[in-house]
């Protein structure tokens, strides 16, 4: 497939002509990156866009002045970009921006990029305006999270009977925050006899096809077009986990987008869910020292 051929799958560029496309396509530095190969650092001075021919990328930011753990940004796949306030603004890159599979790349500075706005204006105005949508439509992705977030961490504030309660509410939270019909399943894990234990169920519409069975041991992930598994889990034990199955296909860019949100729910869930038993395992603890102290 030749590079013009390759542009054509790129929103980004749906309005050239194939003669654009092939002076554009002379701009680009192609690069290839490894999994796991970072392509920019967070805070790093830089000028280009990136395209993403095939592969995944996932742009990160640093929980720690280490750079140990990151949090999931966003997962971008072929026909996105990133990079576009460096490119625009000649901003610091704001997070980090990792290969997570074999991906192949168009590079483009900020000079060579506005010298072929400047010279095909007309075209220019649409490559800009698709860049304002995709930026506008990631702002939405991040309010929606950040909402949900200031919802979630109410509950965080609350005192809950048992990690089960707790799940099963962050479940009910969640409601809102998700577009279309949604089958939502909640399990509670129980150490005692090793199994999942249902402990929250909303349907939207009448599945179809033989009822889901939960796995003995799921992990979290996509397990088709509209159904996502999300697994809690701390100090490597079982804690819960939810199935949500959506009424109709989703896109790769909102599987995507929904992915960093679960896997943010996953997150603080699971700590959650431990404290929870902390609390109770020490409010036992007094409870039974308060009762041999009147015995």
């Amino acid at each position: 497939m030749s590079e013009t051929e390759k542009l054509k799958n790129i929103p980004l560029f749906r309005n050239f002509s194939a003669e654009m496309l092939k002076e554009f396509s002379s701009s680009f530095k192609p690069s290839a990156y490894a999994a796991g190969d970072i392509i920019f650092k967070e805070r790093s001075a830089g000028d280009s866009l990136y395209i993403i021919v095939s592969g995944e990328v996932v742009i990160e930011k640093a929980m720690d002045e280490e750079g140990r753990e990151f949090k999931t940004l966003a997962i971008l796949a072929a026909g996105d970009f990133f990079g576009e306030m460096a490119l625009i603004d000649k901003a610091a890159r704001f997070a980090q921006a990792r290969a997570s599979g074999d991906s192949a790349l168009y590079e483009v500075n900020r000079q060579q990029f506005f010298s072929f706005i400047k010279d095909h204006a007309e075209t220019g105005v649409g490559v800009i305006s698709e860049i304002m949508r995709t930026v506008f439509r990631r702002l939405q992705h991040t309010s929606s999270e950040l909402t949900m977030l200031f919802d979630l961490s109410r509950q965080l504030l609350v005192q809950h009977k048992s990690p089960a309660e707790f799940f099963s509410t962050v479940l009910s939270e969640m409601n809102i925050y998700l577009e279309g019909s949604w089958n939502v399943k909640g399990y509670s894990y129980n150490m005692f006899n090793e199994e999942y234990e249902e402990v929250y169920s909303r349907e939207s519409f009448a599945p179809a096809g033989e009822p889901r069975v939960l796995p003995a041991r799921p992990e979290s992930g996509w397990t088709n077009e509209s159904t996502y598994t999300l697994v809690c889990s701390a100090d490597r034990r079982a804690l819960a986990c939810a199935v949500f199955e959506r009424s109709e296909k989703l896109s790769a860019v909102e599987k995507n987008n929904l992915a960093t949100i679960f896997n943010t729910i996953s997150s603080i869930a699971g700590s959650a869910m431990i404290n929870i038993e902390h609390q109770a395992e020490a409010a036992m603890l007094e409870k039974l020292k308060n009762r041999k102290n009147t015995i």
